[in-house]
């Protein structure tokens, strides 16, 4: 994921993000009951938001709140607004199906690109209360 000088809030232009796609494969709808966000393999509590203030409808589709469609996905943006420096970034979604079957999810570990010569100032930002920004870059898992 690269690191990105402006576009990320107002208050903490500058972080790495990107786009995020969630989807169910096993055709059961999966209702969320943790989202956890990591970096550098730490939970952090920087980053403590709700699942559906990342996520919600991806293009042409409707969006349950807490809930992943049988089928479905939900889209949405996943990284971090700082001015420190990290080197990866990872989530963890938790729920159990329709059927009564608990599971886990971990995205794949994102690399955190790095950041511009003559950039270090501390302070970390989520995008909790702010509109997340337009991403660029896709991914899915």
């Amino acid at each position: 994921m690269p690191f990105r000088n402006d576009g990320c809030n107002a208050s903490t232009p500058q972080g790495w993000y990107t786009t995020a796609r969630v989807q169910e494969t096993g055709g059961v709808a999966v209702t969320l009951s943790t989202f956890t966000q990591k970096l550098d393999g730490a939970v952090t509590s920087l980053l403590v938001e709700s699942f559906n203030s990342r996520f919600g409808a991806c293009v042409g589709s409707t969006f349950n709140e807490g809930v992943i469609p049988a089928s479905g996905a939900v889209c949405g943006v996943v990284g971090v607004c700082t001015t420190s420096s990290f080197g990866t970034y990872q989530l963890q979604i938790t729920g159990t199906d329709t059927n009564g079957h608990a599971l886990t999810v971990d995205s794949p570990l994102l690399q955190l690109g790095a950041r511009s010569a003559g950039q270090s100032i501390s302070g970390v930002e989520s995008f909790a209360g702010s509109s997340p920004p337009t991403p660029v870059l896709p991914r899915k898992w």
